[in-house]
């Protein structure tokens, strides 16, 4: 356990980091599976709304040190990668 105050004041500054992290990573799990759920379904305008969401919060999470941004660039790859992929496959 931290002895020193500032031990202390900084294991609480990362306990509400990691929350935030947690969050805003969630957050970009669920809209990605939006827009690949949509574009499956062949919605591939509500695809393009939510992908474009996805990646303003992944963009977002990017700026900061929530991911890294090779990550962020190949998550977003792989998203536009899969729903370009789906629509094909439709038309």
């Amino acid at each position: 356990m931290a002895n020193t105050l500032s031990a202390k004041k900084r294991i609480i500054k990362s306990e509400k980091a990691r929350a935030a992290n947690r969050a805003r990573k969630s957050t970009i799990r669920t809209f990605t599976k939006k827009a690949l759920n949509a574009a499956e379904s062949g919605d591939f305008e509500a695809a393009a709304k939510f992908e474009k969401v996805a990646q303003s919060l992944i963009d977002k999470a990017a700026k900061g040190s929530t991911l890294h941004r090779n990550t962020a660039a190949r998550r977003k790859s792989r998203i536009a990668k899969r729903i370009a992929q789906l629509q094909q496959d439709a038309a």
